[in-house]
């Protein structure tokens, strides 16, 4: 005669075994949204255009600028306006300055298409630091 425990044993695993393989699968199943990612030469910010996860008429990419400065620099710092570039064309962005604090999620783009192959997509932006203005041109490029 079997052990109570070693059944019971026997079927825990079973069920331990099945949730990992179907966790696997899932994840193995779920679409994978490639991103752009570009940082500036300075090195104070890197733009992200990535999905979103909402879904707007096939229109579901959305870009960010991160400050990657220091938290005393940021304090100093203004965001005058961003843009989103595509073949040398604006898709997206401020053509006169606009003044904010810079925040976390400062960014140049939303509701918009994923870049087709051979586009080179750009973030744009300008800002003011110490009473002198910077531009930053960053080129976006492919991730997995």
């Amino acid at each position: 005669m079997k052990k109570p425990w070693a059944i019971t044993g026997i079927i825990a695993a079973v069920v331990v075994i099945g949730i990992i393989v179907g966790m696997v699968i899932h994840e193995k199943e779920k679409p994978s949204y490639p991103k752009w990612v570009g940082h500036s030469k300075s090195g104070k910010w890197t733009a992200v255009l990535s999905y979103n996860g909402e879904k707007s008429d096939d229109v579901n990419y959305s870009g960010d600028f991160i400050w990657n400065g220091s938290k005393k620099e940021k304090n100093k710092v203004s965001v005058l306006k961003t843009q989103y570039w595509i073949g040398g064309e604006m898709e997206a962005g401020d053509k006169t300055a606009n003044k904010e604090k810079v925040s976390p999620d400062t960014g140049f783009v939303e509701y918009t298409d994923a870049p087709k192959k051979g586009e080179h997509p750009e973030a744009v932006i300008y800002w003011e630091e110490d009473n002198k203005v910077h531009k930053e041109v960053i080129e976006l490029k492919k991730q997995k």
